[in-house]
């Protein structure tokens, strides 16, 4: 273990939950520039830092610093103060203000601040105005010292200091020694592991009950990142004791003790007890409720003369099925319409709003996804919006809150909401809770893509459980652009190889290596002008994973720079790039998922162009957006466009399944183009059945658990 001290000349790259950095650093005694990364929070542009770790050497990017840990120290020869000053850390204060101020005073210039602030006034350009600003910056500066230095001691981030001080004032500190817990989910981008350090540096004893039940939540929230709604007593235990390093029977007889009081909520199923964590055992057995209440919906409208005039004005004649779907969905409280591709999920949307409409009945569309919820809005000519949108969903204390609830309801008569697929277990909640008595909902999806992101799959679990009314579409009806893509979808679908067809809608380049399938890829930017704006939002690069030549992030730097005309790699955005929006963001309204267009880039300011609106980033809120010329097959749901180039590989092998392939080749509306090797192909379609999701809500359904 080496210690390496110096200034912050750069940061490179910081993590979206602020743990890991890559960083320029010029070096103390030596003056050179030195690469440092690793996980051990983020210091600030002119920091001096104090970083303990050893030296590596990265394939790609030669000799670098991996940190360990890291201390800031305070700056001591004048340049030192200088690039302190000058980072921003202090408002009123830039480049060229700082070096006024350290040409005045030297290496004085702290103690000066420290003692006799208003000497500033002595500085050619501060005037009171400027220098009240100084030093009311200055002094929350100071004010988190001591906070810092206990931060340090366990390893976390400076800047969690200053979210502290804004959150509890002057009782931080006693916040971290006599309650630290609390502070999970209060303080964004602090996790148990940072609360626990800090915890037992300060006097946490390790067989506390307060310790051991977070720790238990926290394998709770690794298994719900997984997809899990719950997990066995047994499994969370073993896994807890191990984090924490203390004796499986301590967890065994705390998690007793808090099952018994409700601290955490349990089901049981099969002689096995479930733990959850509140808001996931919330979604799941008060869904079932709701569900039931909504199943009790009966209407007595008619749907014969509304489709008559729907065929008259379309002219075409429904299938049976589509006929019976739309009688369904006016006489039921819940109805769930299922099929792949081209099988008339569209046309069918179009002829329920009819009937519904016919009966006075006011419609609600949605979809989970900002891209899919225009798509609805396109083809039935209509308003859709976002789930989170309709629900008039915002962030609050890090947590998602829905002004639109049991108390406050949707005003609709009929809610539809399409890509159903991808509708995780706690949305699905909120969705249901938000349906007024007397309301119906109707759920449109193709339970054959990819699950959802988030924990269960609500959906699968409805059709598994035969007491919803399900419509299955399998007619395909679409013919002409686009059918070659239907057809292999429905080989992969049936467990089939996909093969090229005559039209080129539906092309299979075949490849030996993940290099070859990489030019592939780039060939392919090129020959379909993906540099031209126009093409930009309707092409879109799919791989099933972020790392490896052909992964997300290689894929996305190597397409920037050829967008660019650059040979070197780019650092940050410039205009013209395709980005994402990574995260729900309700007061700009933009979601995860989101994708749009940098327009400018100016004064730090990073300002995007979406669909409908224009975006501007500032700051930490720069990390809220990333390059999306590639993204995952799972990013991509809930979306279409004209043409998908999508790269399968063997060395993707834990990605290689039949609802990923599924679900990448049928983002294409005009032509997908799937570059892979046969034996990555072979593997994806024979690979069906997936490792099941952990969740009680299809037994709670049929009343086969207890909780």
């Amino acid at each position: 273990m080496e210690e390496l001290c110096g200034t912050v000349e750069r940061i490179v790259y910081t993590s979206p939950d602020g743990t890991f950095c890559v960083l320029r650093m010029r070096e103390k005694d030596s003056g050179k520039q030195v690469t440092v990364t690793g996980s051990m929070g983020v210091p600030s542009q002119g920091e001096s830092i104090m970083v303990r770790g050893c030296w590596t050497r990265h394939p790609r990017f030669g000799v670098q610093f991996k940190g360990q840990s890291m201390e800031v120290s305070k700056p001591e020869t004048s340049d030192e103060i200088e690039n302190y000053l000058a980072s921003g850390v202090i408002e009123g204060i830039g480049p060229a203000m700082a070096g006024r101020i350290v040409a005045h005073f030297g290496k004085d210039t702290l103690h000066i601040m420290d003692e006799n602030i208003d000497a500033l006034l002595e500085v050619p350009g501060i005037g009171e105005k400027t220098l009240q600003k100084i030093a009311a910056s200055y002094e929350e500066v100071k004010s988190t010292g001591e906070l810092i230095m206990l931060l340090q001691k366990a390893g976390i981030s400076p800047h969690i200091a200053m979210e502290m001080q804004k959150l509890y004032g002057e009782d931080a500190e006693e916040v971290i020694r006599n309650n630290p817990y609390r502070m999970l989910g209060e303080i964004p981008g602090l996790g148990f592991r940072d609360v626990d350090r800090l915890a037992l540096a300060n006097g946490t004893e390790r067989e506390d009950e307060e310790r051991i039940i977070h720790g238990m939540f926290y394998i709770l929230s690794r298994y719900a990142v997984q997809g899990h709604c719950c997990a066995p007593e047994r499994a969370v235990c073993y896994e807890a004791s191990r984090m924490l390093g203390l004796d499986e029977e301590v967890l065994r007889h705390t998690a007793a003790e808090a099952i018994s009081t409700g601290e955490i909520p349990s089901c049981q199923f099969e002689d096995m007890v479930f733990l959850y964590q509140p808001s996931l055992y919330e979604a799941e057995t008060e869904s079932v409720y709701r569900i039931r209440e909504l199943l009790e919906t009966t209407a007595e409208g008619s749907a014969t003369l509304a489709i008559e005039k729907f065929e008259k004005k379309k002219h075409i004649t429904l299938a049976p099925e589509q006929v019976q779907a739309v009688e369904a969905a006016m006489n039921s409280g819940m109805l769930i319409i299922t099929g792949g591709p081209g099988t008339g999920k569209t046309t069918l949307i179009q002829a329920i709003i009819t009937a519904a409409e016919q009966e006075n009945r006011e419609v609600r569309l949605m979809a989970p996804t900002g891209r899919a919820a225009k798509r609805l809005a396109i083809v039935t000519g209509r308003n859709a919006d976002t789930i989170h949108k309709a629900l008039e969903a915002e962030l609050s204390d890090t947590a998602n809150l829905f002004n639109k609830n049991e108390a406050d309801p949707l005003d609709e008569d009929l809610i539809i909401v399409d890509e159903a697929s991808m509708i995780d277990m706690s949305l699905f909640y909120h969705l249901i809770s938000a349906i007024k008595p007397g309301a119906s909902l109707v759920l449109v999806g193709d339970i054959d893509q990819l699950p959802p992101v988030g924990p269960g799959a609500p959906l699968k679990d409805l059709i598994a459980w035969g007491e919803v009314p399900v419509i299955r579409l399998q007619h395909i009806f679409r013919q002409g652009e686009g059918s070659g893509i239907i057809i292999n979808a429905s080989r992969v679908r049936e467990g089939q190889v996909p093969q090229s067809d005559e039209n080129g809608e539906f092309v299979f380049r075949k490849v030996s290596s993940e290099q070859e399938a990489f030019q592939q890829v780039m060939e392919l930017c090129r020959d379909c002008h993906y540099e031209y704006d126009q093409n930009k939002l309707t092409m879109q690069v799919l791989s099933p994973m972020y790392k490896g030549i052909c992964g997300v992030d290689h894929l996305n730097e190597a397409i920037q720079m050829a967008v660019h005309g650059s040979n070197e790699k780019i650092t940050g955005f410039l205009p013209g790039d395709k980005v994402m929006q990574r995260r729900n963001d309700y007061e700009k309204g933009v979601y995860n998922g989101d994708i749009g267009v940098v327009w400018a880039v100016t004064d730090g300011k990073i300002s995007v162009s979406y669909d409908d609106k224009e975006v501007t980033y500032e700051k930490e809120e720069r990390r809220d957006i990333q390059l999306a010329y590639a993204i995952t097959v799972h990013k991509s749901q809930g979306c279409e466009y004209d043409t998908v180039v999508m790269v399968l590989l063997p060395t993707q092998y834990v990605m290689l399944q039949r609802n990923l392939l599924y679900t990448g080749i049928t983002r294409a509306s005009g032509r997908t183009i799937l570059i892979s090797t046969d034996e990555a192909i072979a593997k994806a379609v024979a690979t069906h059945k997936m490792a099941g999701r952990c969740s009680l809500f299809l037994p709670l359904l049929k009343g086969e658990a207890l909780c």
